[in-house]
């Protein structure tokens, strides 16, 4: 019996020991790819005009956007891919309570990770005729 008991905590001992090694990197590490490129503090705020795309419903037509709330209902947003190349232009709806945003997708097909910017007041006044909503 004592000999069951030994290896039992020598066998709880030894697991332990192995998992206690995962998980211990606490820090927010920002990659690109397989490459780390910077590192954000922990409570480090960020003032930023553009937001990210985090969910797209092709059918819909809907884009939501994240880090949205400087933007409000009816801005036209153009968004880019890590390259640099444009993927889409949107349109703001109301913000959400959430604090997260929906656009319409007007133009191309933006994809999640994408980049979103408003537009120039010249492309939005072009935008804003071409695609007028309907109580207008």
């Amino acid at each position: 019996m004592r000999q069951k008991t030994l290896l039992l905590l020598a066998a709880s001992a030894l697991l332990l020991s192995l998992f206690s090694g995962c998980g211990g990197h606490r820090g927010v590490r920002v990659t690109e790819g397989s490459e780390p490129i910077g590192a954000a503090p922990t409570g480090s705020l960020f003032l930023t005009n553009e937001a990210t795309v985090v969910h797209v419903d092709a059918f819909e037509r809907l884009a939501t956007l994240r880090n949205a709330k400087g933007f409000v209902q009816g801005v036209f947003l153009q968004t880019r891919d890590r390259e640099g190349n444009e993927s889409g232009i949107l349109k703001t709806r109301a913000l959400r309570p959430s604090g997260l945003l929906t656009a319409d997708i007007l133009e191309g097909i933006p994809e999640i990770n994408d980049r979103a910017t408003p537009v120039s007041p010249a492309e939005s006044e072009r935008l804003g005729k071409i695609y007028r909503d309907p109580a207008e």
